[in-house]
């Protein structure tokens, strides 16, 4: 005991660690960090008889091996915030939820410390919120562990080499299709809000819907477009209603998706040769009435 007492007068400053610690930190974990520092840890035994009757439903036992272990999360999050753009006091929220699923999951008999056990479901909780809260779209924590490795890996090897390492090499050392890499990159893409401004060159702010393309600028083609769709649906609807219906599915007209002859069976009940009948007829009927219109002009 006296010798790990020395030793820990030689590698650590409690003291002036936990007002460093104290001075960088959000005004708002402040309070927070003095509560939690006060609880002190507990010992091999102490943990295991706590683990026991947490496991037997002791609301107590539980409040105490969270108690005892919020600094843990604390140190976590302090490591997370780097690959996360959550706060620091979101981070040990969801850390400490994590915590609170390691004590009912706990099993004391299986002989390793919780705090080894709880840093797993602290971390997964982080991450997963990291994942679900930093960006527009969910991206899932595997995509998350996997870019995490892939940035260290790539780190390591340009030390090494002591050169930009592109992600193609970095995709092999891992055992990972490059394709597979790029797609998981492309999802961390920033994004950019419509209303978001810029400074533009003559000192203005410029907004990002001011340079977008318009695609309705081409008034012509709209309204022939437009002018389009009414005399295909004119044309169509001299046919009778289920050749109208069999000739929007298999052309993905109006409101319909491209759909197979043999689905189109289906959902009337017949046979996919039945529908292709039927579509032929329509077909001829249109190219009929096609006709008559030209004469008619």
């Amino acid at each position: 005991m006296k010798d790990q007492v020395i030793k820990m007068k030689k590698t650590t400053n409690p003291q002036r660690s936990s007002v460093s610690i104290f001075s960088s930190m959000p005004e708002e974990l402040r309070g927070y960090f003095k509560k939690i520092n006060s609880f002190r840890n507990l010992s091999a035994e102490e943990e295991k008889n706590a683990a026991r009757k947490a496991k037997n439903g002791d609301e107590e036992a539980k409040k105490l091996l969270v108690q005892s272990n919020l600094k843990l999360v604390f140190t976590i999050a302090k490591k997370a915030i780097h690959v996360s753009k959550l706060p620091l006091v979101d981070l040990v929220q969801e850390g400490n939820l994590g915590l609170m699923v390691a004590v009912e999951k706990f099993n004391p008999e299986l002989g390793y410390r919780f705090s080894t056990y709880a840093s797993w479901w602290i971390k997964q909780a982080m991450f997963k919120a990291i994942s679900e809260q930093s960006y527009c779209m969910k991206i899932p924590v595997y995509i998350q562990e996997t870019l995490s490795k892939f940035s260290k890996v790539k780190a390591e090897m340009e030390k090494t080499y002591n050169c930009q390492i592109n992600n193609k090499d970095v995709a092999e050392k891992m055992n990972i299709e490059p394709e597979k890499i790029d797609t998981f990159l492309a999802a961390y893409t920033t994004t950019v809000s419509i209303e978001g401004s810029f400074e533009g060159k003559n000192g203005s702010d410029l907004y990002v819907a001011d340079v977008l393309e318009d695609e309705k600028t081409n008034i012509e083609e709209n309204i022939e477009y437009e002018q389009l769709k009414k005399e295909l649906s004119s044309v169509i609807s001299t046919l009778k209603e289920r050749e109208q219906t069999v000739i929007k599915m298999r052309f993905g007209l109006e409101n319909f998706a491209r759909t197979t002859l043999e689905d189109i069976g289906k959902l009337f009940g017949v046979t996919k040769e039945c529908i292709r009948q039927t579509e032929m007829r329509a077909l001829n009927k249109l190219r009929g009435n096609f006709l008559l219109s030209c004469y008619a002009d």
